[in-house]
């Protein structure tokens, strides 16, 4: 069985870090080009031309390389505003096993 991590309001620095890494390794091959100095601050949809579908699969994918999952319910269109605000999302919306 699984429950949302609701401890989420104060993001762990170490698992955001962790996030913005994963993400920015999935971006060259997620985009099917380089993508160099991606950071918590590079805007995936305005930057990097992501679409809708594009930012959908780059969640699916961070759950598999990084082995966890992600409640998906409350994301939105701005979660994918940067690199860093899709991090903390993920971090906020992690789904643990009891």
């Amino acid at each position: 069985m699984t429950e949302l991590d609701t401890a989420a309001t104060a993001v762990d620095p170490a698992l955001r870090g962790r996030m913005v890494d994963g993400i920015c390794s999935l971006l060259p091959a997620l985009l099917r080009r380089e993508v160099t100095g991606a950071s918590a601050d590079t805007a995936l949809m305005d930057a990097l031309g992501m679409t809708s579908t594009t930012a959908l699969e780059l969640v699916l994918q961070l759950e598999e390389s990084l082995e966890l999952e992600i409640s998906v319910e409350d994301l939105d269109r701005e979660d994918f505003d940067t690199v860093g605000t899709l991090a903390d999302y993920v971090a906020a919306n992690l789904l643990i096993e009891d």
